[in-house]
């Protein structure tokens, strides 16, 4: 399975017994429920970035 490097953004490997993701291209590589919180910690941080540029908000 493919997965999203959170480091270089490129294409990771999820490996079949889903416990490991790792990245062919910068070499990181981490167990399945740490990548899982530093891609949830990502999208927090996405969200919180984005603020409407309209007035009363």
């Amino acid at each position: 399975m493919d997965a999203k490097c959170p480091e270089c953004e490129k294409v990771a490997i999820l490996d079949d017994d889903i416990s490991n993701v790792k990245c062919p291209h910068c070499n990181f590589e981490t167990d399945y429920d740490s990548y899982l919180e530093i891609m949830k910690d990502q999208a927090i941080n996405m969200a919180s970035d984005y603020i409407p540029d309209r007035p009363g908000m």
